[in-house]
């Protein structure tokens, strides 16, 4: 399975999402986990885990522009998964990596800022489907603070625009940022039950 996490909006938690899922996967089959964000936090990510010692690891390269499909295309058939973080802003390696991917996964949060910005993505997304027929599209709610009513009018939003929405949600915690940090997954770490319960949920829901 080819997975791209995406968004033109930074800050939306792409990276926690898609080093979450190259490991995991990564405990099933060989994984490429590719950056194509020139911020390059995946590949630090990946960095600090090796330098825990932490397996099993997802192999990882960073690619950009028509590289993420031209050569991304090409080292994933080596490996049972490939997941691609792409995004922050509209940029050549975002639309390469809805080329390469069978799945994409959108990682929004409850506000105005990110409703506006899914005009945008979708626009991509549609342009992307004139070459990529098959691309899967799902949008995951992150970052969302129970305390509020804002999740309710996104939901309705993307009800509106009928965008297909993962049952899984991933609330604002400290778990996700620490694991980051320390090159792991919240499961690893074993410090936050929902955390891992809500990361746990959202693979089951990817593989079906």
């Amino acid at each position: 399975m080819r997975i791209a996490v995406v968004n033109t909006k930074g800050g939306v938690g792409k990276t926690t999402i898609a080093t979450h899922l190259a490991a995991l996967f990564a405990a099933q089959a060989a994984t490429l986990l590719i950056d194509a964000d020139p911020q390059a936090s995946a590949a630090s990510w990946a960095a600090w885990r090796r330098g825990a010692g932490r397996e099993p690891s997802p192999t990882t390269t960073c690619l950009l522009g028509k590289a993420v499909f031209d050569e991304g295309k090409n080292l994933s058939k080596g490996f049972g998964h490939t997941v691609i973080d792409a995004g922050g802003r509209d940029s050549a390696s975002l639309r390469a990596a809805l080329l390469l991917a069978e799945r994409a996964v959108v990682p929004v949060g409850a506000s105005n800022l990110d409703a506006a910005a899914m005009t945008d993505l979708l626009e991509i997304v549609e342009l992307a489907k004139d070459f990529n027929a098959g691309l899967d599209v799902h949008v995951l709610l992150m970052r969302i603070d129970p305390r509020t009513r804002d999740t309710g009018e996104m939901i309705d939003y993307l009800h509106e625009h009928k965008l297909r929405l993962l049952e899984a949600r991933i609330c604002e915690r400290v778990a996700y940022r620490r694991a980051i940090g320390e090159g792991a997954t919240v499961a690893e770490l074993a410090k936050d039950p929902q955390a891992i319960a809500e990361m746990a949920a959202l693979f089951k829901e990817i593989q079906a």
